[in-house]
């Protein structure tokens, strides 16, 4: 008879990895998004995609579940989060160098990584792979080689239980042609249930809510240690390593891209992101002539009088689409009717649109006192009901309440 002492122990460690990157879509990618999200990590590491109406110039990403193997989030976006995280600095013993290194990698990479996330994988894994790469190679400059193995480690909890069937773990454990079908059909069941599980319990007590997911997990153990054999149990806990809370990891979409080519400024003078470190800093693209644009446009007032005194700086990103949005007295009148009293600039040839890979009207954006990319929502906060105003004014509160 096989053990299930070793997978149930894998259950904790992957499970912890889902829990905490099951909260993901607007603050990491396809996380870390739908991980981001990241942790989003997993599948915004980023929430549920919130009902959205805007204006899109890209056709909308299917929501079918990619066929496995396919990971979501991408492992190089699971890289990027775990690399950038003080809690893994300080897992690793980074000394202060070393983390100046790691930033740097980052650096290197992270705005591209941004611009990609809302790109399906199978679309652009070939650039996902180089970038990966080019921070891999980043992070081999300064980190020992058991730093590295340690970050791998981590990568693997947070992705779960589906980097059982990476090529990877196949080749490590030696899986068999019949043990990877047999994986797949239990993924793919387990996919279901943590689906369905999650909308019964949807609105019920944390108690509730915690209690099916330890009789997911439970199920879990039992559907892999059926597969699986003793032997390739212990090896895939070894590569997985101590469990390390993902909780602490905090959810970051990237450094916020630095404004650029704008037009013309209203309502201030020229002042560039980095100025307003320190601050909070909420960033929503719009139009003057979209209906979407104009439904958000009294929420965004209500946080500048709720929130102006308290550190929040709001910035009017307007990427026009027809000629009468490409005149700037147009727009400077529209700000004027509309009683817009925050910046807004004037993204006359679409720099900063490209720059954050936005591809809807309207967007908005959350960034922390430290200039990162926490969280965000794309059309209209409130369309059928979705509540996105509550949900981005809370995590205004919570960004306020972060130390500098």
């Amino acid at each position: 008879m096989q053990s299930t002492k070793p997978v149930i122990r894998l259950a904790s460690q992957c499970e912890m990895a889902q829990v905490n990157l099951r909260r993901v879509r607007h603050t990491f990618p396809l996380i870390m998004l739908v991980c981001l999200g990241f942790i989003g990590i997993a599948g915004s590491l980023l929430a549920a995609a919130p009902k959205t109406m805007g204006k899109s110039t890209t056709k909308a990403a299917s929501t079918a579940p990619e066929e496995l193997p396919a990971e979501i989030p991408a492992v190089p976006y699971l890289t990027l989060a775990i690399a950038r995280d003080p809690s893994i600095h300080a897992e690793l013993g980074l000394k202060p160098k070393q983390i100046e290194a790691v930033h740097a990698a980052i650096a290197d990479v992270d705005e591209t990584f941004w611009q990609l996330r809302d790109i399906p994988v199978s679309k652009c894994a070939a650039q996902l792979d180089s970038l990966h790469t080019r921070l891999l190679q980043g992070l081999k400059k300064e980190l020992t080689q058991s730093q590295l193995d340690r970050v791998q480690q981590i990568v693997l909890q947070a992705r779960g239980w589906k980097a059982l069937v990476s090529p990877e773990v196949v080749d490590k454990l030696k899986l068999s042609t019949e043990q990877v079908a047999r994986l797949r059909t239990a993924l793919a069941d387990a996919t279901k249930e943590r689906e369905a599980s999650e909308k019964e319990i949807a609105g019920q007590s944390v108690t509730n809510q915690e209690q099916a997911r330890a009789k997911l997990r439970k199920a879990d153990a039992k559907r892999f240690s059926e597969v699986l054999t003793a032997r390739q149990q212990t090896d895939f806990s070894s590569m997985l390593g101590t469990a390390f809370d993902l909780g602490k990891i905090v959810q970051v979409g990237c450094v916020a891209p630095e404004l650029r080519g704008v037009t013309a400024w209203i309502n201030s003078e020229p002042i560039t992101l980095q100025q307003l470190r320190g601050k909070v800093v909420i960033v929503h693209f719009w139009a003057f002539g979209c209906i979407n644009c104009i439904r958000n446009l009294p929420h965004y007032q209500g946080w500048q009088e709720k929130f102006a005194k308290s550190g929040v700086t709001i910035i009017g990103i307007q990427t026009p689409e027809t000629d009468s949005e490409r005149k700037l007295d147009n727009l400077q009148r529209n700000v004027v009717e509309r009683k817009i009293q925050y910046p807004v600039i004037m993204d006359g040839a679409s720099e900063n649109w490209k720059a954050w890979g936005n591809n809807m009207w309207p967007s908005v954006y959350l960034i922390d006192r430290k200039g990162r990319v926490r969280n965000w929502w794309y059309g209209e906060l409130n369309w059928e009901g979705a509540k996105g105003e509550e949900f981005l004014r809370n995590r205004i509160e919570e960004l306020l309440a972060e130390k500098p």
